[in-house]
């Protein structure tokens, strides 16, 4: 039921959309004397925790009181305002308490109902992230309970002691509410991308050890920044939610963030996060879309259900409430708010319904399953790529678009684009036909292994530094540290273990010359590094003025990438914009030129992860 109605609701926590010229505003000075009191709160909170044992769940839920501390210290002008320093030592005194309850044996917020807030440790660089909770008086933890993901608006003045102390209250649950609430902090400003996608599922998995949730009714729900992360992830990840509610978010790129004439890498890699170009997964899932009357932001929803009707998207399969919000800016209309919170009630009552017919769109391998069928590789990443499938009994029928392998959850006799494989799981094309494998060895972009270089900051890495230092990793280590709220691991390459090749992703910096693991690989790589040249087919570069950076499966462990010469492609001015900025700039590899960062030829690997120098636009 698609209806032109009006406005969602009130309030999906929008933390802190602030009034103009807000964040420019000149940072609270700590006095010496102020920093010393903090200083010594959390010397003290640090010896406190370094003699418990036990659990780390339950010594994260007291670390990340250490960590706001650490944190704000560490950029003072986070300091926004008086009321930071207040909070910064009432925090560091409730993360005393907990330490001081696990010293004793115990951990009374486990049991804990109303408003609060607990942690977990990060797989991507192992920092402790907070996250907030709403758990109703009526929790039982007998029974499974529906759990609504909220994620949070563009805060330009949060930190960890601001989400901590924002989320930490007395106020009473509202009686009618019998679900569990799980605030995401998303490692502040980034639409919920990167490392700030990895910290919602993270978060989701921490709570889902702690509680008995129920997995089909997880609902995720967003305003403002966190309405386009709404869109991002609902519609990028159809098969985990039984609903989504995405208010006044942005879906698109170019328009929103005033961008023209984008090289061919940029253009292509825009399909990873552009979510109007995913629209047609709402079929899967129910979804409200709303936007404000007065709002420039309204053109989020318009523009998915545009997308939607232009896919002749029948009424019939989708469960869909479009709102707009009468004479409303950028904020929910109460009236409709409530109008979206009843559909979104009704669809998590039903619980996440598995289809029998799914027709399933993406654009790269990052995301690629829908419920019952997965899309294990492509023929081209970062272009239209369809899955139309349907089961019935133990037989599945698909047709798909530029799909090179796929699988099944639970074995099928299958007929895949007219053609019958065989019974199997797992399936793959070669020269145009499809047969049923166990497993494929081959060398292709696949699953958690397609690149772009960005790619690899979602996941757990090391960084290797090289002889005499790099100031590009430098610039990395200090920009993640501010913008995604995590240290990242550095070793000299001679620390560099068997333990750690198989653990992580490697993020190597320097030459063949400074840094050992580069001379290990570089002759196994797409593009050939000499001591002298970087060399292309035809073309040569003097590797005393240039550098290259590149994302390709780790020779030495094909299961996990290898990274030369780069952090995010993108940096602080990026951060500090619109988040729709935070797009990769490089695609899987770049030639950059030392002196000034020119970049003299850039590009994408094709899928079998050689080198393609063919040009390539946006599709």
């Amino acid at each position: 039921m698609m209806e032109q109605m009006l406005k969602p609701s009130a309030l999906v926590l929008l933390l802190a959309i602030l009034a103009p010229g807000q964040q420019d505003r000149s940072p609270y000075r700590l006095a010496p004397e102020e920093r010393a009191r903090i200083e010594a709160r959390a010397a003290g909170l640090a010896a406190r925790l370094a003699g418990i044992t036990g659990s780390d769940d339950l010594r994260a839920d007291a670390e990340i009181y250490l960590k706001a501390a650490r944190w704000i210290l560490r950029h003072p002008e986070e300091f926004y305002t008086s009321a930071y320093l207040a909070n910064t030592l009432a925090m560091l005194d409730a993360g005393m308490a907990r330490a001081d309850q696990l010293a004793a044996g115990k951990a009374p917020w486990a049991d804990q109902t109303g408003r609060f807030c607990r942690a977990y440790r990060s797989r991507v660089d192992g920092s402790v992230q907070p996250y907030a909770l709403v758990i109703p008086l009526s929790y039982d933890r007998t029974r499974p309970v529906r759990l609504d993901v909220v994620l949070h608006g563009r805060a330009a003045t949060m930190n960890e002691v601001s989400f901590l102390a924002g989320h930490t209250s007395d106020k009473p649950v509202p009686a009618a509410q019998s679900w569990i609430q799980l605030e995401v902090f998303g490692r502040t400003n980034n639409a919920y991308r990167w490392a700030g996608e990895t910290d919602v599922f993270e978060a989701i998995e921490s709570v889902q050890r702690r509680y008995k949730i129920d997995p089909d009714r997880i609902v995720l729900r967003g305003f403002s920044m966190g309405g386009a992360g709404a869109w991002h992830l609902g519609l990028h990840h159809p098969d985990r939610w039984a609903a989504v509610e995405a208010g006044a978010g942005f879906v698109e790129t170019k328009e929103y963030a005033h961008r023209s004439n984008l090289p061919a890498w940029q253009e292509a890699a825009l399909h990873i996060y552009d979510s109007a170009d995913y629209a047609r997964n709402a079929l899967l899932v129910p979804v409200v879309g709303y936007g404000g009357e007065d709002d420039p932001q309204l053109k989020a929803s318009r523009t998915i259900r545009e997308r939607l009707q232009a896919e002749g998207a029948p009424p019939a399969g989708l469960r869909a409430l479009f709102l707009i919000g009468p004479k409303t800016g950028h904020r929910w209309h109460p009236e409709t708010k409530a109008r979206s919170d009843a559909f979104i009630d009704a669809a998590a009552a039903r619980g996440r319904q598995v289809p029998d017919h799914i027709r399933f769109l993406t654009y790269t391998t990052t995301y690629n399953r829908a419920f019952w069928v997965t899309a294990d590789g492509l023929e081209r990443q970062y272009e239209r790529a369809e899955m139309d499938a349907r089961r019935s009994g133990g037989a599945v029928t698909l047709a798909t678009s530029n799909i090179a392998a796929l699988s099944l959850t639970g074995p099928a006799e299958v007929v895949i684009d007219g053609q019958k494989p065989g019974r199997g799981q797992a399936f793959e094309k070669r020269d145009g036909r499809w047969r049923a494998v166990s497993a494929s060895d081959a060398l292709r972009k696949r699953p958690g292994l397609q690149g772009p270089i960005d790619d690899v900051f979602r996941e757990s890495f090391l960084c290797v530094r090289p002889r005499g230092g790099d100031p590009e990793l430098d610039r990395f280590a200090a920009e993640f540290a501010k913008w995604m709220r995590g240290d990242v691991r550095i070793k000299d390459p001679d620390s560099v273990t068997a333990g750690d090749i198989a653990s992580y992703h490697l993020i190597l910096f320097g030459d063949p010359d400074t840094n050992l693991l580069i001379r290990r690989i570089a002759g196994r790589l797409p593009i050939r590094w000499s001591g002298a040249d970087i060399v292309l087919p035809g073309e040569r570069f003097p590797a005393a003025q240039c550098t290259l950076k590149l994302i390709y499966p780790n020779p030495l462990n094909p299961h996990r990438y290898v990274v030369l010469n780069s952090g995010h492609t993108f940096g602080e001015a990026e951060f500090r914009g619109t988040n729709a900025l935070l797009f990769p700039r490089l695609g899987d590899w770049a030639i950059v030129r030392k002196a000034d960062g020119a970049i003299l030829r850039a590009g994408l690997f094709d899928d079998s992860w050689s080198l393609d120098l063919r040009p390539r636009g946006r599709r």
